[in-house]
């Protein structure tokens, strides 16, 4: 078990289960149409941008053209970056709480009953993800791989900014296993 959920965990509560983001394409069932999307209108914003300025300019700056292919870079990088975040995620269920430890080391959590519904996502050949609280329902739809990587949190509460309003256990290994302990009677739904 991580060494930092052990100094997280209070007087009591105990891990029932643990789990991690099991290995998926980066050009999955739902972000395939989005992630190619996002690369050509770069480029092509990109490339757009600077004819129109070369055109225009009589003395390109080269710190200008410079600026603008490292913006695209970064922009077309953005999905593996988002990738290898999920990836090395953790994810455990105690006997109070559902917690969500990042790649650097973050934890968010919700507390068992705080959790008003838990949504099964199923992708074509990944691994079934669990959604935790209806408060990012809608999100999933669009920015299912964005929210795994940033849980909603409420900036205006005063239980701490670790305290998430939604949850995603992105494509885990043992989703029955961990469903059934989130699960409260006529709560779960299917996608």
């Amino acid at each position: 078990m991580e060494k930092e959920l052990n100094g997280y965990l209070r007087n009591g509560e105990t891990v029932r289960w643990s789990g991690s983001t099991a290995p998926f394409p980066l050009l999955g069932e739902r972000t395939r149409e989005q992630i190619i999307f996002k690369w050509v209108a770069t480029a092509a914003c990109a490339c757009a941008l600077l004819w129109v300025y070369c055109r225009r300019s009589d003395a390109p700056s080269a710190k200008f053209i410079t600026l603008v292919v490292i913006l695209a870079a970064i922009v077309i990088v953005t999905p593996w970056l988002e990738q290898r975040s999920i990836m090395g995620q953790k994810y455990f269920i105690t006997s109070q709480r559902a917690i969500f430890l990042t790649r650097d080391k973050s934890m968010y959590y919700m507390e068992l009953g705080q959790i008003d519904s838990v949504k099964r996502v199923s992708l074509h050949g990944e691994a079934d993800t669990l959604v935790l609280g209806s408060a990012i329902f809608e999100d999933i739809r669009r920015q299912l791989r964005w929210r795994a990587s940033h849980p909603k949190t409420n900036l205006q509460s005063q239980d701490g900014q670790d305290r998430a309003m939604g949850l995603v256990f992105y494509g885990i290994r043992g989703a029955d296993i961990a469903e059934m302990l989130l699960q409260k009677p006529a709560v779960a739904e299917t996608v």
